[in-house]
């Protein structure tokens, strides 16, 4: 039997009146994909953290139908072909329909301070699905624990931990850690027909649909082998028995050293997963963020609790070429193409840190992701606080990179 062409649309909005805002981006939504309210089986929903989320929420449910399911939550910014923005009052809708795919819906809150067994949850929630055939998945998840009043990070590590000990065979899967804005301020997720928050959810395709990805690194290393001497969960204590903080800033000099505010989220070291004897390849490193600085013992708060006694780490420099986003993109594209697939849309999940006013870079990568579809198919895409993929052949939550990913049906 052949199966029905999906329609995909997205819209984007600045507005400041969040009802407006949903309302106006899925206007526009709607608009590109061709489909009425009632068509639209399955949307996704992001915004910035200025805006009033229940408010959002009504926006874009009004212009849609009781069948529709929301999938989605907050983002630091949002893009589409023709806009990008973040820091502000940035929304992104996307609407899918007209479309024979099955949509799983999966959820489990309470991630703050359980990130292993939420994980777990997710992951016994899955296996019990029990699918007979391949599924593609988006995974996303809270980033902001603030159960206590200060900020902490809900981990990556753990979770995935978890989400491993029950899930058994992963499905094809990316995702994102979301956050909605740099000042970790608590977030909002949208699942089914409600909100949330303090949860990770799973969205699960099944039917005709193929998502392919390539992940956009953007660090090299920048200095020897140090070894890891000691640390407590994501608090990197010392680096070759000395101070962390001492010797990044050996490393980086005195200027950077004693400015704090500099050193979160400028310091990133790199993990290498293959041979450190073999020439450089971006695809062997996980990178992990410096989100903080310990004054009283000179350690650094990492974006994740995965650094371990004895393990040796490098000082990466965080940089990347507009051209290589670019060609990297192209590729992709000329590879579905090859399969005699039909491109849905483009979703692009992109670390925070790789914004233009946070990477001292004089330009967006999304643009280049931008001029590189030129327009072909719609675009989606969000930044936040984490991306998640396959490297090495497991799950793992990255810094400092860009997720592009296509969504492709097989052509009649």
């Amino acid at each position: 039997m052949t199966s029905r062409r999906s329609s995909f649309g997205v819209g984007f909005s600045e507005s400041s009146n969040s009802l407006k805002a949903g309302a106006s981006a899925v206007s526009e939504a709607l608009t590109q994909a061709g489909l009425s309210s009632e068509e639209v089986q399955l949307c996704f929903l992001f915004c910035t953290s200025r805006h009033d989320p229940e408010d959002f929420f009504r926006g874009v449910k009004s212009g849609l139908s009781e069948i529709t399911k929301f999938f989605g939550g907050f983002a630091n910014g949002t893009c589409t072909n023709d806009h990008l923005g973040y820091d502000g009052y940035q929304t992104v809708v996307g609407v899918w329909g007209n479309t024979d795919l099955t949509f799983d819906l999966l959820i489990q809150e309470g991630i703050a301070f359980q990130e292993f067994e939420t994980g777990s949850a997710l992951g016994q929630q899955i296996h019990q699905k029990n699918y007979s055939e391949p599924t593609q998945m988006l995974l996303l998840f809270d980033a902001v624990n603030r159960l206590e009043g200060k900020f902490r990070m809900n981990y990556g590590t753990p979770f995935i931990q978890g989400m491993n000990e029950t899930i058994g065979t992963w499905p094809k899967v990316v995702g994102a850690r979301l956050l909605g804005d740099m000042k970790f301020k608590p977030t909002r997720q949208w699942i089914g027909d409600r909100m949330t928050q303090n949860s990770a959810m799973a969205l699960i395709l099944s039917g005709n649909i193929q998502m392919d990805y390539q992940i956009m690194h953007g660090c090299h290393p920048a200095s020897a082998y140090h070894k890891v001497t000691a640390v407590k969960g994501a608090n990197l204590l010392e680096l070759d028995h000395k101070p962390a903080l001492d010797v990044v800033g050996e490393i980086l000099g005195e200027d950077l050293r004693d400015n704090y505010q500099e050193l979160k989220f400028f310091v990133t070291l790199g993990k290498n997963i293959g041979d450190k004897w073999e020439n450089y390849n971006p695809g062997n490193y996980i990178n992990r963020m410096c989100v903080g600085v310990d004054t009283e013992s000179r350690g650094l708060y990492m974006a994740e609790m995965d650094l371990e006694e004895g393990m040796e780490v490098q000082l990466m420099r965080r940089s990347f070429e507009m051209e290589y986003v670019s060609v990297q993109t192209k590729k992709l594209i000329e590879r579905t193409k090859l399969a005699n697939r039909r491109i849905i849309f483009g979703l692009y999940i992109n670390c925070s840190g790789r914004a233009a006013a946070y990477s001292n870079n004089t330009d967006e990568d999304i643009r280049y992701v931008q001029e590189a579809i030129d327009g072909e198919f719609p675009l989606m895409g969000i930044y936040e606080a984490g991306e998640l993929a396959m490297i090495g052949g497991e799950l793992q939550v990255l810094d400092w990179t860009g997720l592009f990913c296509l969504f492709s049906e097989a052509k009649d």
